[in-house]
């Protein structure tokens, strides 16, 4: 995960530092880095700079453009853990980057809606990757938009339903729970349907991997029937993945 900046604002003795909105999105950032999980609010942001939280107002209308300005700065300030993807045909290679940009946004379910519709231009270079990656295929240029776009809409729309899902043990619990409470349900509905609802945990955990097999074979549909010229082959890449997406541990 990405290390607090150095810079993070802290409170400390003494005259406390003049507010402008550098240092109060500073503050925030330094925040959610702390604990991607814990709500970003205007109190315990002004907190973090030693300010009422009226006096953030001032730069900030509400908390929906507080966020938007931390979205902005994260994807700034994420740092960049791999230059380079691993050796492979097309296909391993958007699997890889797939997995590692699921992973990157993952710790910040809160951030994922700004993010999204971050006013930095934070996404060129990943169209940058994709682009190469997707250059064996010689798709012409509505079908590699196309591609980039289901590619791009597949991560951030996984990791948002992510974000937004029970965890699948509570999951199970309350389907168990509706089941034996449905009078209508036989016994051989409920061993069939009881039996489905506890391989919810395995689902989950194959979701993911499904549905980047199934985004690569949407691609592969684009380049119609296969030839010589169109085939599939290893693409190197020499240009490092965009800052939205970095420090990436396997999923």
């Amino acid at each position: 995960m990405a290390q607090q900046p150095d810079d993070t604002p802290r409170r400390g003795r003494g005259r406390p530092r003049r507010l402008s909105r550098d240092l109060i999105v500073e503050a925030a950032v330094g925040l959610v880095y702390e604990d991607p999980h814990a709500s970003l609010t205007i109190k315990s942001v002004a907190d973090a700079v030693g300010s009422a939280p009226m006096a953030l107002y001032r730069y900030f209308p509400d908390r929906d453009d507080l966020l938007h300005a931390v979205a902005d700065r994260l994807t700034k300030d994420l740092k960049v853990s791999i230059t380079e993807l691993s050796p492979g045909t097309w296909q391993d290679q958007l699997r890889e980057w797939m997995v590692l940009s699921m992973e990157s946004l993952r710790p910040y379910p809160q951030l994922l809606p700004y993010i999204v519709s971050t006013r930095q231009p934070a996404w060129l270079p990943s169209f940058v990757i994709l682009t190469r990656v997707l250059e064996p295929l010689r798709l012409s240029e509505d079908d590699q938009a196309l591609a980039i776009t289901l590619v791009g809409t597949t991560i951030v729309g996984q990791a948002s339903m992510a974000a937004a899902r029970r965890p699948a043990d509570e999951t199970v619990t309350v389907l168990r729970a509706a089941l034996d409470e449905a009078d209508e349900r036989d016994d051989t509905d409920r061993a069939e349907i009881g039996a489905i609802i506890d391989r919810l945990p395995q689902a989950f955990d194959r979701l993911y991997g499904t549905v980047i097999d199934a985004t690569i074979a949407a691609i592969e549909a684009l380049t119609g029937p296969p030839s010589p010229a169109r085939r599939p082959g290893p693409a190197r890449l020499s240009a490092p993945m965009s800052p939205l997406f970095s420090n990436p541990d396997p999923w």
